[in-house]
């Protein structure tokens, strides 16, 4: 029954974007929070039934007329879906010709990223967990989209890796493109390694920084040795 549809989801998400606001973001989040994010992104539905507007917290949502095309936040899609109350179509970037070029275009370039949505992982994971059955819908084979963003997903972050592995010295990289997950895994290493160097550059400015005093008054350094010898 539709109107037996909850908008806890919607509280969850209201709570946890107040207690990101006032508490910060953590330095990393679980695959789990990445994907409860994503949740909140919006999808095409196709609802087999006809309702007014859902009131829910965090907006409205409809009308709903049946077997015409309706754009929802993922959740609420899920929630459908469970119920057999509509279909998902998949994103247009998952079509199998756009994937293949993506991943050319990765393949091509070693230090540049393709552009995709900033949760192209999570949401293709929630489609295949949730809507698997609905791409044979749209005339969309989901195993040959599943390798395809596997292979995407690899591509980039043996890229990623690569790119930090060549990092010797203090230098200036261009990051552009990257999605939640990958920025996820990089936060961690980056602060980590930021927090070192500035630690190596502390100490080498106090070392300068003794070498400089001593240079400059020279009389005043000898002064104790000159008192033993008197």
């Amino acid at each position: 029954n539709v109107t037996e549809l909850s908008d806890r989801p919607a509280v969850e998400r209201s709570e946890a974007s107040g207690a990101m606001r006032d508490g910060g973001i953590a330095s990393s989040l679980t695959n789990e929070e990445l994907q409860f994010c994503a949740e909140n992104e919006l999808v095409t539905i196709i609802p087999n039934f006809t309702a007014a507007s859902f009131q829910l917290i965090n907006g409205d949502y409809g009308p709903f007329r049946s077997q015409i095309e309706a754009t929802v936040p993922f959740w609420l899609a899920s929630l459908l879906r469970k119920r057999n109350l509509c279909r998902v179509k998949p994103p247009e970037w998952m079509n199998s010709d756009s994937l293949t070029n993506v991943l050319a275009e990765e393949k091509r370039f070693a230090n540049e990223w393709q552009k995709l949505p900033h949760h192209y992982i999570e949401i293709a994971k929630l489609m295949f967990t949730v809507a698997e059955e609905d791409f044979s819908e749209f005339d969309m084979d989901v195993h040959e989209i599943r390798r395809l963003i596997d292979d995407i997903r690899l591509v980039r972050f043996n890229k990623i890796e690569k790119q930090f592995k060549e990092i010797d010295r203090a230098m200036t990289i261009r990051l552009t493109n990257f999605c939640a997950m990958e920025l996820n895994l990089m936060r961690g290493f980056l602060l980590s390694s930021l927090d070192e160097y500035h630690k190596f550059s502390k100490a080498e400015e106090d070392v300068q920084q003794q070498q400089s005093q001593m240079t400059q008054d020279p009389q005043q350094s000898m002064e104790p040795q000159v008192r033993q010898l008197r």
